[in-house]
């Protein structure tokens, strides 16, 4: 027969190891969630970038 000392042991083992898995998860999501962010903010920011550059160059005479 198992004994129970031993059973509680592979249990607690078996909740830490799924605990540090969920953990890895959520950091692996996290991470790339901010990421993907900071890539879209500076694709946002040269396109206003792109954008304030070719209204400086335009001629103004021309925009009236």
């Amino acid at each position: 027969m198992i004994d129970v000392q031993t059973l509680n042991d592979a249990l607690l083992t078996l909740a830490f190891c799924v605990g540090l898995a969920l953990l890895l998860a959520v950091s692996i999501v996290a991470a790339g969630a901010l990421t993907q962010w900071h890539e879209r903010r500076a694709h946002v920011r040269s396109i206003e970038r792109h954008l304030a550059a070719a209204a400086e160059d335009q001629d103004p005479a021309a925009v009236r």
